[in-house]
């Protein structure tokens, strides 16, 4: 079930009117009307089960339940199911900006996928460059309506944050700023050289509550700053002998962090002597 997050607080009643895009969203793409239960994200980072009471053409009445009220199925089903769901670790992303309008989707799958800080960097092979503070804030304003957007399609309860665009050096000092409110973090470099070694089992099988990973541009990262990353803690990692487009290793990369520790509990690694087990 998706959840919409609120541009305001309801009042003291627990009512709020939806007009504009919100109104848009809720009756057009949703399909919702009066009668209708939906998820919603509270101003104060609080989730409440929202009614709509009423419908014009152009505005939503809106109340949020009371606990003792009854909620439609598909929204008990759907309480059930995340209550069910085991926490994943922090995960940040650091991505060099690609081409065009990729960048878009790379904030977007990753605010789908619930990537807690996007960190947009320019490499020095970057082919997209930062006209000053105000084209960094531009992008950054625009990066923001996306993972809105994505989080109200996923329904991610991760509140995703995602920077301007900054320099290498200033990525990797915001992932150890960000780090430190961690016991356990662990960093992760996608380079496509055959000497980096390690494999996402190894790297995460510490249980981190926090993970980076880095992802070059198109001509992928030079070797100073492969060099450079893995003097700051980050550890090289070869994901086979394809090479991925940055926005797509993006994605493998996030999916393949999330997928090993959601099933930390069904593997173990072995000692590489060791043999393979029978069951």
């Amino acid at each position: 079930m998706r959840r919409f997050i609120l541009p305001r607080a309801p009042d003291a009643e627990g009512r709020v009117a939806l007009a504009g895009k919100d109104y848009r969203y809720i009756a057009r793409v949703l399909r919702l009307g009066p009668g209708d239960d939906f998820r919603a994200l509270l101003p104060d980072g609080n989730e409440a089960i929202l009614t709509i009471r009423g419908a014009t053409s152009t505005e939503l009445t809106c109340v949020v339940r009371s606990g003792s009220e009854e909620i439609s199925p598909e929204a008990g089903l759907d309480l059930a199911r995340r209550g069910a769901l085991e926490a994943l670790p922090s995960i940040v992303l650091l991505q060099a900006l690609p081409k065009g309008s990729r960048m878009d989707l790379v904030v977007r799958q990753a605010a789908e996928s619930g990537v807690a800080l996007i960190l947009p960097f320019v490499s020095e092979r970057s082919v997209p460059r930062i006209a000053g503070e105000s084209d960094a804030e531009a992008k950054r304003g625009r990066w923001e309506r996306i993972v809105r957007e994505a989080r109200q399609q996923s329904g991610s309860a991760v509140d995703t944050r995602v920077s301007a665009p900054v320099t290498l050096s200033r990525a990797i000092a915001s992932w150890r700023d960000y780090s430190v409110g961690f016991a356990r973090s662990v960093a992760i470099l996608l380079h496509q050289d055959p000497l980096a070694q390690g494999s996402f089992h190894g790297y995460l099988s510490g249980n981190p509550d926090a993970v980076a990973v880095a992802i070059g541009p198109e001509g992928g990262f030079t070797l100073g700053e492969a060099e450079a990353m893995v003097a700051a803690g980050f550890r090289p990692l070869l994901v086979g002998a394809n090479v991925l487009r940055t926005e797509t290793a993006a994605l493998f990369a996030t999916a393949a962090v999330q997928t090993v520790l959601l099933e930390k509990t069904s593997w173990m690694l072995r000692p590489p002597d060791s043999p393979a087990s029978n069951a």
